[in-house]
Parts: structure tokens; sequence; C-alpha cells
């Protein structure tokens, strides 16, 4: 009975509400207009309002305009069907400030919209205050070094309190005579920055009043007020100036605590709210003691510091004095690990260039030139590898030198002996002429070492020093051993360039071996994609003609008022694409083997273009294209007219097939004046990108592929284009601006001269459409298919409208509001899956049953459409059997 459910109905309502009540957090529920409809006790308890009164009331007018332009955002995103999880800092119109994480979960419909959501509402602000005082204190922890002075210390803590637990951070310190001084003040409002210096500059406080500071200072306990009284201001103001900028500070709650050294109270720490709805609490008076220890942590670490820094001065003063003693040994270690580290770099040096700089960078610095070069023997001549420290000029002077030119760097090659010149006077007595002209101005004294490999010189190193240096024995040791170091570098080298070039000469085998590799590899990916698209474009033409041969089956009674005539003129134009596709495919075959004869005669171009574009008018009318023709008459060349109007149609198809319904075509042809005859096609089609222009000719080449097969095709037409005109010894080009700039293809011929007949080609009919009784919406770019498919379900009843583009399709089902839709997804101008999404996106065409009748009908292809939103794929050609039974399934939808 249903006298007996209602109380339990009741019962469990209330239990949940009693539920509700007992939770801390808010609990509400909000409708799609943002008004509440059911909300706990919380609510009264955060906005001092009645619950009953909250109900129907909107949440900005609950929560007031500061939090509900933060929540904003987030209601929106919930009544979109997206659930919201956030944290925020709310100031609400009567809660306060908050610091809040709130919950946002939608209520959704039996249709799936969006009623209103649910709402969880949890205070968190005590736990981000524990948070900010945790991060505080390990920040503080980082911040105070040892080095720095405690005055210091004491603002870098101030500066970091009132950015996160504070918004008022002072340190005072109690002067001798008992005068208490603030050391340091900080607030968090840089408004108030100049009231602060202020308080700082007159921060001196008489011993005589007795305030919770002084009590501090003085060594009493760490002091909690969780709401300071006026009375603490007039009892440490100085003034009446001082006591209104006390206030105007807007300190509502403070703690204070000392900071103790190791026999008295070195100092004390204040922090204090500014806000009204923050107190302090016993919890914060700890924070602040534990704060406090940190500080005085790293006050005991500046005392150990400053210890341990005097001790080092006088460490200090006897290492110097023991360094004294040592500097000979060390400078013999210095040189070893300069020699070392040269010997290092070398290893990896594997060039004469290298090497090189390596000696000169590194040999430089170890030696305390200031200056260095590396020459190698080139022939009769000295080469320049490296120079570092010269002037420019004075290097491209001794770039190339000879043996006999009596110079410091090429006597060690005629000698085999080092060069030192310890002075400029010795440098003037033994080489006058250089020192009184290339010596440089820098240069006290110099070195120059052989370079010597099997007793055989390659070279010279130079170094120049600005200090005269005495060369003794020890340092003569080392730069000997770093020449020979060089040396053996350098020859190494040699024989690691000339590995090296035959290597060079192997890798460029190795690079042309990859070349044809790629080459192979890019043709058998062309294989594979034209196999694919073969499959698709001979499937286009077989599903009008499988939907025609099931017309043709039926009975009479089955069929109706039929005219066949319109189904075997499809069958016949479907059957002749087929048959334009494989001699394609069959031409270029013959062509590329050498086995196509041309036919010759003497032709006039104009004949050849009028039976070219009685070709392509039913193409042309389809697309809605506006043909213009530009023909020169008298135009005769020497060829064949079957390929000459092969040439003629692929172009124009070609120019039709890629150019959005309602574009223009132009043709024109004449005589130029390099004596060819010139047919020239132009359209305002999608154009051609840079990248593939070279590549149009090719093979397989399509200038787009994407869904969009409305243009179809195998990618031969402008392959056989060339080869055909090129066998009449003619050429071809193309030419466009880039993307959705159009295309213009030209062909040019011998002339021939005299007059030429010309020829007719059949033009075929358009197909033409119809209409019935369940609402069923076609829509292919393939109007064949179309046609075919709707003469069957009009046969079996049902009323069809049918599209041949994306947006015709919707506005097609939006005023037909079709039950069924056959979809074909690769459309011009929408493809087929943002048509669905489109539809779906409708409230009046969610519930249709749309299933996706394409060509592609791989696993990825299915998946993709279900993703999409499609609720069935079906692959062309669709059999009369599988449709009805599509029909069947959509219509218990329907």
């Amino acid at each position: 009975m249903n006298t007996g459910a209602e109380p339990s109905a009741t019962l469990e309502s209330g239990q949940i509400q009693l539920l509700l009540d007992a939770l801390p957090a808010l609990i509400s529920y909000i409708d799609s207009d943002e008004r509440y409809g059911v909300v706990n006790q919380a609510y009264e308890r955060w906005f001092q309002d009645d619950r009953s009164s909250l109900a129907g009331r909107q949440v900005r007018e609950v929560i007031g305009d500061a939090a509900y332009a933060v929540v904003k955002p987030h209601i929106d995103a919930v009544l979109r069907g997206k659930p919201q999880d956030f944290e925020s800092r709310l100031v609400y119109r009567k809660g306060g400030r908050r610091h809040v994480r709130i919950q946002y979960i939608p209520h959704l419909g039996a249709s799936g919209d969006v009623r209103g959501f649910f709402t969880l509402v949890a205070d968190i602000s005590e736990q981000k205050r524990a948070e900010e005082a945790r991060r505080l204190l390990a920040d503080a922890t980082a911040l105070l070094d040892p080095v720095l002075d405690r005055d210091t210390s004491y603002r870098r803590v101030a500066e970091l309190a009132v950015t996160s637990v504070a918004a008022f951070c002072s340190v005072h310190t109690l002067d001798p005579d008992g005068t208490v001084r603030a050391r340091v003040i900080a607030h968090a409002d840089p408004a108030k920055a100049e009231l602060v210096s202020r308080l700082a500059q007159r921060g001196r406080l008489s011993p005589e009043p007795e305030t919770p500071l002084h009590e501090v200072l003085h060594g009493g306990p760490g002091r909690l007020l969780s709401d300071i009284p006026d009375s603490v201001f007039a009892g440490v103001a100085r003034d009446a100036e001082h006591l209104a900028a006390l206030r105007a500070l807007g300190c509502r709650s403070a703690v204070i605590v000392p900071i103790r050294g190791e026999e008295h109270v070195l100092a004390a720490l204040t922090l204090a709210s500014a806000e009204s709805d923050r107190t302090y609490t016993a919890a914060d008076l700890a924070f602040a003691e534990e704060l406090s220890q940190c500080i005085q942590v790293a006050l005991q670490r500046m005392r150990l510091y400053d210890l341990a820094r005097d001790a080092e001065g006088e460490a200090r003063r006897r290492f110097l004095a023991e360094q004294e003693a040592r500097r000979a040994a060390e400078r013999a270690a210095q040189r070893m690990a300069g020699l070392q580290h040269i010997t290092a770099a070398l290893a990896d040096a594997l060039t004469c260039d290298a090497v090189a700089a390596v000696v000169v960078d590194q040999g430089v610095a170890a030696a305390g030139a200031y200056a260095g070069t590396v020459v190698v023997t080139a022939g009769d001549t000295l080469e320049c590898l490296k120079a570092v420290g010269y002037a420019p000029e004075a290097v491209e002077r001794f770039r190339e030198m000879t043996a006999a030119d009596g110079l410091p760097l090429t006597d060690p090659l005629r000698t085999g002996a080092p060069v030192w010149l310890r002075s400029r006077k010795e440098c003037s007595a033994r080489y006058p002429d250089f020192a009184a002209g290339a010596l440089a101005a820098a240069t006290a004294s110099l070195c120059c070492l052989p370079l010597w490999v099997q007793e055989r010189p390659i070279g010279v190193l130079g170094l120049s020093f600005a200090e005269a240096r005495p060369f003794d024995h020890e340092e003569q040791e080392f730069l000997v051993a770093m020449s020979r170091q060089c040396a053996q570098a350098i020859e190494r080298a040699r024989l690691h360039e000339e590995r090296a070039a035959i290597i060079e000469r192997e890798r460029r085998v190795a690079l042309e071996n990859a070349r044809l590799y790629r080459e192979a590899h890019e043709a058998d990916r062309r294989k594979d994609e034209f196999i694919a698209m073969l499959s698709h474009e001979l499937r286009n033409p077989l599903a009008p003609i499988t939907t025609g041969l099931e017309l043709l089956r039926m009975n009479t009674s089955e069929r109706g008022d039929r005219d066949d005539s319109q189904v075997l003129t499809t069958l016949e134009r479907q059957v002749k694409t087929i048959v334009r596709l494989v001699d394609d495919l069959l031409d270029v075959s013959r062509i590329t083997r050498g086995k196509i004869e041309l036919k010759r005669e003497r032709l006039d171009v104009g004949s050849v273009v009028e039976a070219a574009v009685d070709s392509v008018r039913p193409l042309l009318a389809q697309r809605r294209h506006e043909l213009l023709l530009s023909v020169e008459p008298g135009v005769f060349v020497h060829g064949d007219r079957v390929r000459l109007e092969q040439i003629a149609v692929n172009l124009l198809n070609n120019a039709i097939k890629y150019t959005n319904p309602g574009g223009r075509v132009s043709l024109s042809s004449s005589t130029t004046s390099g004596g060819d005859a010139w047919i020239r096609v132009t359209d305002t089609g999608v154009g051609i990108s840079a990248e593939l222009l070279p590549l149009v000719f090719e093979p397989f080449m399509q200038a787009r592929r994407t869904l969009d097969r409305s243009q179809g095709g195998l990618g031969v037409g402008l392959t056989l284009v060339k080869r055909l005109a090129e066998l009449h010894g003619g050429r071809v080009e193309a030419v466009s601006a880039g993307a959705g700039e159009g295309t213009t293809i030209s062909v040019w011929l011998p002339l021939a001269g005299a007059s030429a007949e010309s020829a007719e080609a059949p033009a075929t009919e358009l197909p033409r459409s119809g209409a019935s009784a369940l609402r069923v919406l076609l829509v292919d770019d393939n109007v064949d298919a179309a046609e075919g498919l709707r003469r069957i379900l009009q046969l079996h009843g049902h009323t069809v409208s049918m599209a041949h583009d994306g947006p015709a399709a919707l506005e097609t089902a939006r005023a037909s509001k079709p039950e069924l839709v056959l979809l074909d997804i690769g459309l011009p101008g929408m493809d087929g899956y943002e048509v669905v999404r489109r539809l779906r996106a409708e409230p009046e065409l969610r519930r249709s049953y749309i299933a996706a009748v394409s060509g592609y009908g791989q696993d990825q292809d299915r998946r993709r459409s279900r993703e999409a939103g499609f609720d069935a794929h079906l692959t062309k050609p669709v059999a009369t059997p599988q449709l009805l039974a599509l029909v069947a399934e959509a219509a218990p939808r329907g």
C-alpha cells in the first residue's frame, strides 16, 4: 500500500538530513539557476542565517560578490557536466575569510542534461596555516646563515614571516639602560612600508611602562594576546603621533616570545595579525616559540662561526709562513700537473689544428706566457697553425716563413736546439733586425722550441713572456717536455687525418647506399599507398553498381514504378569510371616500358579542346563550376588525337576535382613566340604547397590526401599528361602560389601548321533525385551512390532527404529531423566526423540513429567512427539486405 511507503521515505530523508547536519562541512544542492535547494546546518554556523531562509536564494547573494567571483568559473564548468575539485582562499559576505576546499558534483538527468550540482565545502584554514608555519620554519632555517650578523638575521626572519603567517613582525632588544629598541619592523602590506619605516626610526621605548613586550625582554615567558587592547598601544606610545602610527598598523591579535642567549634574553619576537577574523591561539604561541628556537640556534652558530673565524685567521697566518718555504716545490708540481693536463687533452685532439689549439691555449697558461704560436713545416716553408696573444698584423706577417729567414722561430729547425731569449737586450743582440722591426712591445722574453719526430723537424713552438725570465733548468725541462708532447701529437694527428680521409670516402659511399635504400623504401611506400587508394577508388563506383543491380533484381511488385533507364545510365557511368582508372594505369605502364605507339596526324588543337570539354561537361555540371574558354583558331600540331584529347581531359579533370563546388576553371590555347602550341588550364582550387609542387607529375602523387575523397583519382593523371606530352616532343609545367591559391598547368607542343578536324565525345547525364515517406537523411558526395540507396529506401516506404556535403547535411537535418542518417565520412566542406559531432549537439537530433557509410572499412576506421558518435559503420558498397537490416535496427529508436 502507498500509505505504508510514504512514512518510510520520509523517515529516510530525515535521517539523511540529520547526517548532513552532523557534518562540519557545508553540504548543499544547487539547481541550474544557481539557487540553493537543500543545505545542511553548517550553513547557519558559517553565515549566521537560518538555513530555511537560504532555500531558493542565489549563491551570489549568500556568499557575497568577492567569493562568488572566484567560484563562478567552477560553477559554469560543473553546469556543463564537468566535476570540480579545487582549493581557494575566499572572503565570504558573512562567513569571513576562509581557506576552503570545494567539490562540485553535477546532477545529470536521464537524458544526460545537467539539472544542478551537489556541493561539499570544507574549511582547511587551520591546515593551511599549519603548512605555512612548517614551511616558514624550514625556510627560516635555510635563510639563517652563520656568516650573517644579528640584525640581518632578524630582518630576514621578519620579512619571511609577513609573507605567510603574520601581517606584522618586529624584533626588539633591551639596551643596557633599560630602553627598548626596535631592531626590525616589517609589514605584509606594501602600502604601510613608509609607516613601518617611521616606527623603526622612532623605535626606542622608555623602561617605565610595564607592557607584555617589557616583561618578555626582562626574562618573562612568551605572551599570547588574543585580542590586543588599545591600552597596550597607549602604554608604549611616546606621543599622540606615535600612538596614531601604532593604531594604523591594524594589529588585532599577537604573540610575543623571547629569543634567548646562553645567559639572558637577547631579543623579543612579535608576530601580529591584522585580520578581524584571525585570532591567535596557543598553537600560534607554540609556533612562535619554535621559530624563536630556530633563531637562537642560528645565533649560536654565528657565535661559533666567529670563534672559528678567529682561529682560522691565526691558522692562516701560520699557514702563509709555511707556504713561503714550499713555493719552489709547488711550482714544480704545478708544472707537472700542467704537463699532464696538456697530455690528457692532446689524447683527444685528432687533427693538427686541434693539437695546436691545445698546446697554444693550455701551454701558454701553464708556462705563464702571454702569447704563443705553433708553426709546422709545409714543404720548404713554415705554416702557422695557431697563434694567440699576438696582434693580427704580426700573425699575418709571419703566417708563412722559410727556414733560411734567420728568425727565432726558424733557427730551431736548422739547429735542432731551443732558442732562449731571456730579455729584450739579449734578443736585440742575437736578432737585431727582428728586435728592431717585429718584436712586440709587450714581449720581455721569449723561447722557441723545435718540434722533432724521429730526428725529423716538423715545426716550432714559440712562447712570449711579459717579463724577463731566467729560464732555469727546471723550467727548460718543462718547456722541452711540452714541445716533445706537441710534436708527437701532431705526427699522430697527421696519421689520423689520413685515416679520416679514407673513412670519409667510405662514409660517402655508405650515404649514397643509404640514399638509394631510402628511394627504394619510398617507392615501396608509394606502392602500398597506391594499392590502398586503388581499393578505395574501385569501391566508390562499385557502390552504385551494386545498388543498381539490386534494383534490377527486384520484381515489379517490389520496385514499384521505377525508371530502369536511370539505373542503367548510372551503371554505365560507373563502369566507365572503372575502365578509366584501369586505362590510366595501363597507359602509365605502357609508356614506362616504351610499349605505346602514337598514331600521328595533323590536328587542330581547337578540335581537341572541344572534344575534351564535351567529355567533362557532366562533371562540371555536377561540381557547379564555371568554365571559361579562350581558344585561338588555326593552331595545328602533328600528334595522336586520342592521346592529345587524353592530355586535355586529364588536365580538366584534375582542375575540376581539386576545385571546391562553385569554383572557376579556365582553359586557353594559342601559339607562343617560340613556335609552340600552348594549352593552359587554370583553376581556383586547393592549390599546391611548395614542397609538393616539384612532385605533382610523379606517379601516384596527389596534392592532398585527406578524408575528403570528393576529387577521387589514383594520382596518375598528371603523370600521363607529362609523359604523353614528352612523347609528342613537348613539355609541361605546374605553377601554384600555395595552398588555397589555385593551380595553373601548361603544356607546350611543337606546331605543325595547316588545318585539322574536330572530334566530339558524347556527354553523360547527371542522375535525378526524388522523395517519398521512416524519415531518412542520405549524405554522400557521390550522387550516384546516394541516388541508388534513395530508390531502395523509397521502394520500402521511407521518406528520404539527400545532401552532398557537410554544411548541407546539417541544414537538411535541422529541417527534416530524420530518425535515420546515412552519413559518408569523406565529405567536401566538412568531414563526417565533424558532422556527427554537430548533429549530436542538436537537442532534437540526439536520438537519431546515425550510421557511417564509407569506403574506409579497416578496424581503426570503425573505432574512430564509434569514438566520433556513430551508431554503426557500413563499408561501401552497401548491399540491400545489409541496408534493410540497419533500417530495422534504427526503427525502434525512431
